[in-house]
């Protein structure tokens, strides 16, 4: 350890060029040239340390890339995070990367070009001070669009996901330093309601308001909050009517659901599903529709195990971490419900994000980049693997 840490703090100079590199880049979602910016510097740079990659190009959003590492030994681990960040073009010119006292700011630097870099140096301190190759195969998958769910590139992650012994998200960590072994599950509905415009001053009782409809379905929703252990329910965005002197005919609201396990998304969506069709308001009428887009992410025992790992090459490298649940969705939902074991929250200390303030720790970029490179090497050893799984039998 004292060789992996004696690299990376000569390394730490070129960490923070880099990370000013990428995170001076706008690069929202469906800026597709800008994460294609962002994804080219990564293949290259990666190309550079002697990794195979591969390019995944996508017709709407920015083109995905797979490095991939071939080692001699039998375990296989996959490495995700994701080029895309949620601000607009010109934020990164408006506030491109600075230091603020201990912090580090600037669009992105938390979720997660920190991240993203972290991993990639885990991976390189392991080839230059160990000449780490104790795995068949390590892939690092690069997402072009996580920010609004991975509709595309899940599908492409998944089956090599499937293949893995185990999975890595290299997300931020909590403010205070705990990585997430758990993650809510997440699924948006559409509350739609249909009425009957009228003159709102001349003849209102001939229309049926579809407005004042959605309030009282609004109220009917809430009932469901807690149908099941960890459920959420919040109606977040409403719209409806046209003007102020007409009895609206259409209204609708956008409602976020959450759920802590598999049990009670199932519950949730039987409820919704069967939402009953009755309404308060005469002459309305109420549809409802939505799916879960990411699976809840529960801590399994092989998960513990991985947690377990973390804790224990914390420990070893001087500090202290914990695990924990949260209620945020990630790429590790989707590949904890491919039965993968994964652990999330494994990038630098950091907060604040989707927010002028979002930020990154710079004393915690060191130890992070450690803790990744020899939780890599703990899972990946020949102990370690054999007990991943078996544990990961047990839940079949």
């Amino acid at each position: 350890m004292t060789s992996l840490l004696s690299f990376l703090n000569s390394s730490y100079a070129n960490f923070l060029d880099d990370l000013a590199t990428l995170v001076n880049v706008d690069c929202g979602t469906h800026n597709k040239a800008g994460v294609d910016r962002v994804g080219e510097w990564i293949g290259a740079r990666c190309a550079d340390w002697g990794w195979e990659v591969e390019r995944l190009r996508q017709a709407e959003y920015g083109d995905c890339r797979i490095a991939r590492l071939r080692g001699s030994g039998s375990g296989r681990l996959m490495l995700i995070g994701h080029l895309d960040t949620v601000y607009p073009d010109g934020t990164a010119a408006a506030r491109p990367m600075r230091f603020e006292g201990a912090k580090i700011l600037g669009p992105g630097v938390c979720d997660m070009k920190g991240g993203l870099l972290v991993g990639m140096y885990a991976l390189r301190a392991l080839q230059t001070v160990e000449g780490f190759n104790n795995f068949a195969e390590i892939i690092f998958f690069f997402n072009s669009e996580e920010e609004i769910g991975s509709p595309v590139s899940r599908a492409v992650y998944g089956p090599i996901g499937r293949e893995m012994d185990a999975a890595i998200v290299l997300e931020s960590a909590r403010a205070n330093g705990d990585i997430v072994s758990a993650r809510k599950g997440s699924a948006e509905y559409k509350l739609m309601v249909k009425g009957k415009s009228a003159h709102a001053g001349v003849e209102p009782e001939k229309g049926a308001n579809a407005v004042l409809e959605l309030a009282y379905q609004i109220q009917a929703l809430q009932q469901l909050n807690g149908i099941a252990p960890g459920v959420t329910v919040n109606p977040d965005v409403i719209g409806g009517g046209t003007k102020s002197n007409v009895i609206p005919d259409e209204a609708w609201a956008l409602i976020d659901v959450r759920a802590t396990d598999s049990d009670g998304a199932v519950t949730i969506s039987r409820a919704l599903a069967n939402w009953p069709a009755q309404t308060t308001v005469p002459g309305t009428q109420v549809t409802i529709s939505g799916r879960f887009s990411f699976a809840p992410m529960a801590k399994t025992p092989a998960t513990a195990k991985l947690a377990q790992l973390a804790k224990e090459a914390a420990r070893d490298l001087g500090f202290n971490i914990n695990d924990m649940a949260t209620g945020g969705a990630s790429d590790a939902n989707t590949v904890a419900g491919l039965g993968v074991p994964v652990i999330d929250g494994l990038g630098p200390v950091g907060g604040l994000d989707h927010s002028p303030d979002e930020y990154i720790e710079a004393a915690s970029i060191t130890p992070r980049v450690a803790l990744a490179a020899e939780l890599i090497r703990r899972i990946l050893s020949e102990k370690e693997l054999g007990e991943l799984k078996e544990l990961r039998r047990s839940v079949r």
